[in-house]
């Protein structure tokens, strides 16, 4: 019987299950797309391809996986919205098309689906950054707060804090906006509905900038900018044309001095992988705020960025 079990049921089903997911992983590995390396992810595309079942386009988004601490920052009834250019409403929603897009089907059971998001999504508003791990030389931290007040505020402790800043104005890497669309949200949202789960769910209008970003932690989130192209905070302050343009991402050991990871060396290079902004959706350019600031001023800013 065991026999007769797995040869017409079992590994005929696995195997027609493997080459379906074949079809579905096949976008990942595009043969005209770069690699995205480590620590980032296509979320858009995943949501298409496999919540919604689109077939596969042109386009690529791979971004740095944003922080997830302290989660009750976020304020909708303020218009903040999530992701990296703004995707979806709060959290919650996040929550639940991340886990809906992957398994591509409703949960088995609603009830203990939504009871696990629910308490994801406590422990995730409650959980606060890190801190800086290595000495802080407080009066120096003292005088970039000042710094920070007149070049960073406005848009990292303002009102447009959690909101989007529009893709002409920032000036960053365009590849990521054309991953998803308003149609997509909206048939993305029929989906879940069709789950019968209720959330607020994606945005449904087009893409059209990025997120100015909360700074709690910001010190252990480089690489820098949506898609992780710049290495450092204090590369972040330097002309696009002086940042680095070929780095290894993914070695885990700390760079205090230029507040990121080491990035260059034998042993990056055999732990990490390389990043080239050269390649398509990993381009370094724009976000040249605070470039023109004299190197004392530029000290006192990344040591006040380390308190944060």
């Amino acid at each position: 019987m065991d026999k007769l079990i797995y040869r017409y049921i079992l590994i005929p089903f696995t195997k027609k299950r493997l080459l379906e997911r074949e079809q579905q992983f096949k976008w990942v590995y595009h043969k005209d797309f770069p690699l995205w390396g480590r620590g980032r992810d296509d979320a858009m595309n995943l949501t298409k391809y496999f919540l919604l079942n689109w077939p596969m386009d042109d386009s690529i988004g791979p971004t740095d996986m944003p922080s997830v601490w302290n989660l009750k920052k976020y304020q909708p009834e303020k218009g903040m919205l999530m992701n990296l250019a703004g995707d979806s409403h709060d959290a919650r929603s996040v929550i639940i098309d991340s886990a809906l897009g992957l398994l591509s089907a409703e949960p088995k059971s609603r009830e203990e689906f939504l009871k696990q998001v629910d308490w994801l999504v406590s422990y995730l508003s409650e959980k606060q950054a890190p801190k800086y791990p290595f000495p802080i030389n407080q009066e120096l931290a003292d005088a970039g707060k000042a710094v920070f007040d007149q070049n960073c505020a406005a848009c990292h402790r303002s009102d447009r804090t959690g909101k989007r800043v529009p893709a002409e104005e920032v000036g960053t890497d365009r590849e990521r906006l054309k991953t998803w669309s308003k149609q997509a949200a909206i048939e993305s949202n029929k989906v879940v509905r069709s789950f019968g789960i209720e959330r607020r769910g994606l945005v449904e209008i087009e893409p059209s900038g990025y997120i100015a970003a909360f700074l709690d932690g910001i010190w252990l989130r480089a690489p820098y900018l949506h898609n992780g192209s710049v290495p450092t905070l204090r590369d972040m302050l330097k002309p696009v044309a002086e940042r680095p343009q070929a780095f290894y991402r993914g070695y885990d050991v700390y760079d205090p001095v230029n507040v990121g990871f080491v990035t260059q060396g034998p042993q990056a290079e055999r732990v990490g992988t390389k990043f080239d902004v050269r390649e398509r959706a990993s381009g370094n350019q724009g976000h040249e705020y605070g470039t023109k600031l004299s190197a004392k001023e530029k000290d006192a800013l990344v040591e006040y960025l380390k308190t944060l």
